[in-house]
């Protein structure tokens, strides 16, 4: 009987325990679009993209920002081409490198950055060494740092296992 009582008291404790961890806040990029919660991302690497099919150009172009304390900032962006639409003069330096025109920004977004989706343009968010898709919407996408429980994290992760 004290065996058995002993056996559901630790089962007990270790399930509480580990709702107690998932549970728990920590540091996350999020991305909503509109009130619903579409991907959330610990912040263990403070940086992140966002690529897109330019619309006249019909090339890729990437975007690289960095969290901050202060937020967001725009740190660098390359594209395969120079052409409409797309500026032929900036105060950055441009690089030609492996076929992509690279250039270091370092612009303040603030804390929170909006991308509109749309279906010509193929938006995808680069975290880590993955691509997540921002699939066209009328709503747009808000990417922003929050305190967001663990099984938020998990479940962007069994996501994309998943599909």
């Amino acid at each position: 009987m004290f065996r058995k009582c002993h056996a559901v008291l630790s089962l007990g404790l270790v399930l509480l325990i580990i709702i107690s961890l998932i549970c728990f806040p920590v540091k996350a990029l999020t991305v909503l679009n509109g009130d619903q919660l579409i991907y959330s991302f610990y912040l263990k690497d403070y940086s992140f993209s966002i690529q897109w099919k330019h619309s006249v150009e019909k090339e890729a172009w990437v975007e690289q920002f960095k969290v901050h304390n202060n937020g967001l900032s725009l740190e660098a962006t390359k594209f395969k081409t120079f052409g409409a639409g797309v500026p032929s003069k900036s105060e950055h330096p441009a690089v030609l490198k492996d076929g992509w025109v690279h250039m270091d920004i370092e612009r303040h977004i603030g804390d929170e950055l909006v991308v509109r989706s749309n279906q010509m343009n193929d938006y995808q968010l680069q975290f880590g060494h993955n691509a997540y898709d921002l699939k066209p919407s009328d709503e747009a996408y808000v990417i922003t740092v929050n305190e967001k429980p663990l099984y938020d994290i998990i479940y962007t992760h069994l996501k994309r296992i998943v599909r």
